[in-house]
Formats: structure tokens, C-alpha cells, sequence
């Protein structure tokens, strides 16, 4: 029980206090998070991703087979809820927003920090590529889904394309296999200074995200929705990581970042496609506010080398 507290203080409170932060933005002087999610959209979000990328030893082919790892997780994820989920007497739209929330998960604001947190910077460059993968499934599976079908998978790449972080992954890989191994100090500073600050203010965007969120409603979908997003997925993870052959730091970001909370992204996907907006706002509320218990035994099992 006392590792338990341990792990929840050292990795949980962090991250709990940074979001606190923005939740009293939020509250108190009405911070816009469109801004900051702007902000974090093109410039930090692709500056973590280019720095994680480039300054750790990881190749191409690690690189693939954590990427299409998380794809086949994803798939496998959204396949079993599709199962679940279609026993239920709930409403089209119920069903299309219950399904979206459970494979499209919170990988950056939360699994970043708390991948970094609980398993350091080696772990945290794969965190980032499981953040990439899950980011293709999001852009792509979720319009789909929710606008059942309306939307063409091609429709739904091409929004991939149009994602900053794509690109600095491509620059990347670009510099590393010309063989340049060091960039200008002025180059190489501000891309790691711009990485650095994107942890903590993606942990404020959080807050400001959930300061806005109200109180939960229909309680049987939230618990069905919970329970696969954080129980079912990273039991679905352990077995995919096993059959993968995946090993230490990567194991590790793998299995934890498939237990991280509902993204935001559903809520835009409601919006986007006018699926059920308050039921979408659930999920990520209660994902979120129960989410700190499920990793801090999660992290426990994995630094205990249980799972």
C-alpha cells in the first residue's frame, strides 16, 4: 500500500497540479483553450515529437514496429467495443460517441507526462510514437465512425496530412539518415527548449480543458465506457506487447499509454459530426478523474514486472 501512495505522489501529483492550474485559468480569468491548443497543435506538439525523435537512439525499424503495434492495439480495442456495444439498447449517436471514446485516447496531455514521469526520457520517445499512431487512428477511425460512415477513410487521411506533427517526424528521420547527427546550437536549443515547455503546458491545456466540464449523466454507458478504456485496453496492451516481443522502456510507454483516459478529440468528433456532446464530455471527465487510481497501479505492476 505504501509503494502505491509512493507512486501516485511522485508521478499522479505533478500531473494532477500542473492541470489544477489550468482548471484555475479556466475559472478564474475564463482562459480560451482554443488558443492553447492552437499553440500546441503547430508549434510544441510537433517541436516534442521532432526532439524525441532525433536526439534518442531509435531506429526506423523500432519505429515501425511500435507504430503498427498500436495501430493492430487500436483496431483490436475498437473492435471488442464495437462487440459490447452493439448489445446495448443506446441511440445511434450513443453508440457512435461510446465507440470513439474508448480507442482514441488522452496520449499526449496525460500519457506523455506520466510515461516520462514513471519511466524517463527512453520510454517517453516511444510514448511519443504511441501518441503519433493513436493521432492516425483518431484522425482517421474517428470521423469515420462518427459520422457512420459518412465520412470516406481517404476523406479522414487526409486529415493526417494536414498535421504538423507528421512532418516533423518526417524532417527527423530526414537528418538521421543524411547522417547529421548535430544541429546548429541555435537550431538544436530552441527545438529542445520548445520540447521541454510542451510537457507542462500540455498538462495546463488539460486543466483548461476540464475546467469547462459539468456533471456526469447516464451512468451505465460511463461505466461501460471507463471499463473498456481503462481496464480492457491496457490488458488488451500486455498481450499485444507479449506477441509484439516488446522489451523494457518500450514495453513499458506501451502498456501505459494504453490505459490513459478518453481524449478530447471525441468531444471535437461530437461537435464535428453531431454525435451526443454531452455524453462524449462524460467520458473524458470520468476517464480523466479516474484515471490517476488505474495508472498508479498500473505503473506499480510494471516497475514490479508483474505484467
Amino acid at each position: 500500500m505504501l509503494e502505491l501512495l509512493t507512486i501516485f505522489v511522485d508521478n499522479m501529483i505533478p500531473v494532477l497540479a500542473i492541470a489544477a492550474v489550468g482548471v484555475a485559468l479556466r475559472r478564474r480569468l475564463n482562459v480560451n483553450p482554443a488558443m492553447v491548443s492552437s499553440m500546441m497543435f503547430y508549434v510544441f506538439s510537433p517541436a516534442l515529437a521532432f526532439d524525441a525523435i532525433y536526439r534518442r537512439d531509435i531506429s526506423g525499424g523500432d519505429f515501425l514496429r511500435v507504430y503498427i503495434g498500436t495501430l493492430a492495439l487500436l483496431a483490436a480495442i475498437g473492435a471488442l467495443s464495437f462487440l459490447f456495444l452493439r448489445w446495448q439498447r443506446i441511440s445511434p449517436r450513443e453508440f457512435a460517441t461510446t465507440l470513439v471514446s474508448t480507442f482514441v485516447f488522452n496520449g499526449a496531455n496525460f500519457g506523455i507526462s506520466i510515461v516520462s514521469f514513471a519511466f524517463g526520457a527512453e520510454a517517453l520517445t516511444y510514448a511519443v510514437i504511441i501518441y503519433i499512431a493513436g493521432s492516425t487512428v483518431a484522425w482517421t477511425l474517428g470521423p469515420y465512425v462518427s459520422s457512420s460512415g459518412k465520412a470516406s477513410m481517404l476523406q479522414s487521411f487526409q486529415s493526417v496530412l494536414r498535421t504538423p506533427v507528421v512532418y516533423a517526424l518526417v524532417l527527423a528521420f530526414a537528418l538521421k539518415a543524411a547522417g547529421i547527427e548535430e544541429l546548429p546550437p541555435a537550431l538544436s536549443r530552441t527545438s529542445q527548449l520548445l520540447a521541454d515547455a510542451s510537457i507542462p503546458l500540455m498538462l495546463v491545456l488539460l486543466g483548461l480543458q476540464l475546467g469547462g466540464f459539468q456533471k456526469p449523466d447516464r451512468w451505465r454507458l460511463l461505466l461501460l465506457g471507463t471499463t473498456i478504456r481503462l481496464v480492457l485496453a491496457p490488458l488488451v496492451a500486455i498481450v499485444c506487447a507479449s506477441l509484439l516481443n516488446l522489451e523494457g522502456a518500450a514495453r513499458f510507454a506501451f502498456i501505459l499509454q494504453a490505459g490513459m483516459p478518453t481524449a478530447v478529440l471525441t468531444l471535437i468528433l461530437a461537435y464535428e459530426f453531431d454525435t451526443d456532446r454531452d455524453l462524449a464530455l462524460n467520458l473524458i471527465m470520468t476517464t480523466t478523474l479516474i484515471s490517476p487510481i488505474t495508472l498508479t497501479l498500473l505503473i506499480y505492476l510494471l516497475q514490479s514486472g508483474i505484467v
